[in-house]
């Protein structure tokens, strides 16, 4: 399935994130031994998943940070109708790979959504650089847009732009 080396951990880091966000807490110490020790990562999207993570050892808290986001409590809405929230499905997608020497891009559509019912998708992608099979920097791109989920048991309907940004960080902690 995969051409490269290169490919094979890609695999493994999205197979690894999926676990991390299924409650395997095991899923942290292997994601971080995908990576070098001078590493760089990088959320590059729009605010609020904006943010740099350098090092193993900050990426590695990274990982924890988003283990311990699993069933996160939310406030939803603004200042005159607050709801209650828990963060619920964070389910990434690989859409394509492509391979040029030693960097991998992946393409990706995540959908995000609470145990409410309230959720949507949105693509990005990440782009790999690798140094001796491991991760030497890596760079998310979220996109600032979202789109009616494909799970038809989620709806955007009711949440605002804020709502939005608060559901992406907790699915992508960066803070």
């Amino acid at each position: 399935m995969y051409a490269t080396e290169n490919e094979k951990v890609v695999g493994m880091y999205f197979q690894l994130i999926s676990g991390l966000r299924h409650g395997d807490e095991t899923a942290i110490e292997k994601l971080a031994d995908l990576w070098h020790e001078d590493s760089v990562f990088e959320f590059a999207g729009a605010p609020p998943v904006v943010g740099t993570f350098t090092g193993k050892m900050a990426i590695t808290a990274l990982y924890r940070n988003r283990f311990f986001a699993n069933g996160m409590d939310l406030t939803l809405g603004d200042k005159d109708h607050l709801r209650e929230a828990t963060l619920g499905i964070v389910e990434t997608e690989v859409t394509h790979l492509r391979n040029k020497e030693n960097q991998v891009i992946a393409g990706w559509i995540t959908t995000i959504g609470t145990k409410e019912g309230e959720g949507f998708d949105v693509s990005g992608s990440h782009l790999f650089a690798f140094e001796d099979e491991k991760i030497k920097n890596l760079k998310v791109n979220v996109s600032s847009k979202y789109e009616k989920s494909h799970d038809e048991n989620l709806s955007p309907d009711k949440l605002t732009v804020q709502d939005v940004g608060r559901l992406s960080l907790a699915a992508w902690p960066v803070v």
